[in-house]
């Protein structure tokens, strides 16, 4: 180990600065130096370090350099100040037990592998790195500067705990930060930060920390106060209660009384509206009640016997329908309103290993092993709402019909005839086997004699307001106890106001979340008082080119518009806000995958068409390749070829569609294609509304095997003329067994994927939410009023 005398090394170092116009400047900092013997000990030694840290080149971040040391000489030898290597004192203690002739070993950084000693008589201040970062954090907080503070007091708790005078800096960093925060208004942070105060160190300034709590705490619940947000209100002061127990806070006490007077007002204001017979308004004032004072005499009572007189069910939702469908396929809110106020003849259930699981609304069915007949017993046919088998044929028999309003050409394709025998029995013939006649029949149940209701409805339109539609128990006989009264539907546009007011209590349920803030609300605090529930199936999103043009007319067009969306990361990290989900990915084709490979739904989905990765620069080649042989095609006309023209993209108004287009339309400019998007309130019909050219699309795909007809066959959503899809669509509705099914379905995966007559993009797994007052909700259903007549509205 080499051994040389630090100070003559620093004298070599001063040697080569002795010019005259070093000279001068020391002069300068001599004058300097008179004016800073005025300072403060504590500026002068954060000076000092200042002074220190500059000579040694540190000028920015303590915290990203190496740890190091510093050594400042005392004026008679040389007074420069070096950065060493950490010295090793016992648990980073400088010692004061020295004798001047003891000589100290340092390690100069400059020269790592080199040992030097320095007389301790020659040194005038060693400044340890923790201590030095200690020291900036100080000034930090003196500058009131609390974030860089903090960052420099948690890299000290995380590194060197041990630190002298840490404990007590952070004592004054909660102090004058709690001090600033609470000039500023930030209350919620300034009580957080006296509490952590106080917690930590009880008696640092006992009296006046108490005192500041008091009246922050004070602040905090006027100011929930104001924003009637009383039910945290009402939790703030029951926390400070138990908190504070021992030694209560005066402001609890005060508030306790003023809430039990605000308790006494809403309950009477709900006795007021609940002698008018104005059972919501009655109903909200005693919620209110009970948020702020649970225990107030006879306010649980109060709000049962409303419910039980007259319960309402109030529903949060983002889309509206003009005619509700319980057979819509891509039509969100046209299916939930007809799951409300209509019901199927045959009932999707479930899926099974061979398609799904059907019920027949009216009684009994059975299809024949040769799959040409189905036979169809109704139970107690005649009585009020239930037709009898002579009624019901009628009903297939002008579905069948070319020319009336309710013709569906799928089932025309099949249907052969149909026979009677007796009022409850009926047989249907089909021209060739199908297996599944009865996915066709899904059509809501026809009202038999005028005034009645069809069988199994409960609930009618009542009346419709600004943004909310009302619907009443329909039926002559009284709802059970408990049983929904009154189903209310209200449209949002904002789902954050929506999760609002289901946190509240002002509405019971949300139809259909933004699939980020389920994840959100589902790990939230209050999923003890909040169900979060996901759909038994996904839906299916795409792009539905609607206009012609040159270009969308192109195939290789349609494949630069799938090339340049970035599906993965706005699925991922759009839709999903970066959180997992099961259901949802990426899709090539018009079906659901699935969940695992053997998930009965999968059935439709051809695994070996994979994904068109994202791929701008293949996009902008695919683009150069339309517009070359377009060019080509029109100078052989002798025409101008016309420019690319600006797409509409159309997206329901519906957030995760309204974020997903924004994001398409970002991706396609990427490359040079414009587009605007336009947010519809109505999904259009097939020839409506002729300015969109791109419809966004969702689609309930549960059922491939007669689902597929139905989305690109006549009058489809996503209609389509391609002789191949056209061939191959009548091939499936031929198909007489499942394997034929599912080769015809996979077969229109692969021709979707090749001439992109839809562009796929990902499933999405659904979910709602309702809160606890509502018992009986199906686990997994597939719409949210499946098996409706089991709901009860019970107080929480």
């Amino acid at each position: 180990m080499i051994r040389l005398g630090l100070l003559v090394w620093l004298r070599l170092r001063v040697s080569v600065a002795r010019s005259p116009k070093v000279v001068a400047l020391a002069r300068a900092a001599f004058c300097g130096l008179v004016a800073m013997l005025a300072m403060p000990a504590a500026l002068m030694a954060q000076y000092d370090l200042e002074k220190a840290l500059q000579e040694v080149e540190v000028p920015g971040s303590l915290m990203d350099e190496a740890p190091f040391d510093i050594v400042t000489l005392k004026p008679e030898a040389t007074g420069r100040s070096v950065k060493l290597a950490p010295i090793e004192f016992a648990d980073r203690r400088i010692p004061t037990n020295v004798k001047e002739t003891d000589k100290l070993q340092v390690t100069i950084l400059l020269f790592p592998t080199r040992r030097y000693e320095v007389a301790w008589k020659d040194i005038g201040k060693i400044w340890l790195y923790e201590q030095m970062i200690l020291n900036r954090a100080k000034k930090l907080v003196d500058e009131k500067n609390f974030g860089e503070a903090f960052e420099h007091l948690n890299f000290l708790f995380v590194n060197y705990p041990q630190t002298p005078g840490l404990q007590i800096m952070r004592q004054e960093f909660l102090f004058k930060s709690a001090e600033e925060m609470s000039g500023q208004n930030r209350l919620a942070h300034t009580m957080a930060v006296l509490e952590e105060l106080q917690r930590s160190f009880p008696n640092f300034q006992r009296d006046k920390v108490r005192g500041l709590i008091t009246d922050v705490s004070g602040k905090l619940i006027e100011s929930y106060f104001e924003k009637k947000d009383l039910s945290a209100a009402r939790a703030m002061i029951n926390r400070l209660a138990k908190d504070y127990k021992d030694d209560p806070l005066p402001v609890v006490e005060q508030w306790k009384g003023k809430f039990l007077e605000l308790a006494n007002e809403y309950k009477t204001k709900a006795i007021e509206y609940r002698e008018n017979k104005e059972y919501l308004a009655a109903r909200r004032e005693a919620t209110k009640m009970l948020d702020i004072e649970p225990e107030i005499e006879g306010g649980k009572e109060l709000l049962r016997d409303l419910l039980k007189e007259y319960p309402i069910v109030r529903v949060g939702v983002f889309q509206t329908a003009d005619k509700p469908d319980t057979a819509a396929i891509a039509n969100w809110p046209a299916f939930r309103s007809g799951q409300l106020i209509s019901r199927p003849l045959f009932e999707f259930r479930s899926t099974g290993p061979e398609g799904g699981q059907y019920r027949f609304s009216l009684g009994s069915f059975q299809q024949s092993d040769d799959r040409l007949e189905l036979d169809m017993t109704i139970q107690n046919p005649g009585q009020v709402g239930i037709p009898n088998s002579l009624d019901l044929s009628q009903s297939f028999l002008r579905r069948a019909t070319i020319g009336k309003p309710e013709y569906v050409p799928g089932w025309a394709a099949i249907f052969d005839s149909i026979s009677v025998a007796g009022p409850e029995r009926l047989k249907m013939r089909f021209r060739r086997p199908h297996v599944l006649p009865q996915a066709f029949l899904q059509w809501p149940i026809e009202a038999i004699g005028e005034g009645n209701l069809p069988l199994g409805v409960l609930y009618k339109p009542k009346s419709k307001e600004s943004n909310t539609q009302r619907f009443e128990w329909a039926p002559i006989s009284p709802a059970a106890d408990f049983q929904p009264k009154e189903i209310h539907e209200i449209l949002y546009e904002d789902p954050s106001q929506a999760i609002n007011d289901l946190l509240r209590g002002e509405i019971e349920a949300i139809d259909r979340l933004f699939p980020a803030d389920a994840k959100k609300l589902q790990a939230s605090i209050v999923s003890k008082t909040i169900n979060v529930e996901s759909y038994a199936l996904p839906t299916v999103h795409m792009l539905v080119p609607r206009t012609s043009n040159p270009y969308l007319d192109d195939r290789e067009f349609r494949r630069a518009l799938l090339y340049a969306i970035n599906r993965e990361g706005i699925l991922k990290g759009e839709i999903l806000g970066g959180a997992d989900a099961e259901q949802s990915r990426v899709i090539s084709g018009p079906f659901p995958r699935g969940v695992t490979e053997n998930d009965p739904i999968a059935y439709a989905y051809n695994t070996s068409v994979d994904n068109l990765a994202y791929d701008p620069r293949l996009a902008k080649v695919l683009m150069l390749i339309t517009n070359s042989k377009l060019k080509m095609q029109y100078e052989k006309r002798k025409e101008p070829l016309p420019p690319m023209p600006k797409i509409t993209l159309g997206v329901p108004n519906y957030e995760a569609a309204r974020v997903a287009g924004q994001a398409i339309i970002e991706q396609w400019k990427l490359i040079g294609i414009q587009a605007d998007l336009v947010v519809l309130d109505k999904v259009p019909e097939p020839g409506q509304m002729p300015n969109i050219d791109i419809l966004y699309l969702t689609v309930s795909i549960w059922e491939p095997a007669t689902d597929a007809e139905r989305l690109f066959g006549i009058g489809g959503p996503a209609q389509s003329n391609n002789q191949f899809i056209v061939q191959v669509l009548g091939g499936l509705s031929s198909s007489r067994n499942w394997r034929e099914v599912r080769q015809s379905c996979q077969d229109l995966h692969a021709l979707v994927a090749a001439h992109l007559p839809v562009l796929p993009l990902w499933q999405v797994g659904e979910s709602f939410a309702y809160r606890g007052e509502i018992n009986g909700v199906t686990k997994k259903p597939l719409g949210l009023y499946q098996d409706l007549q089991k709901w009860r509205v019970r107080a929480p």
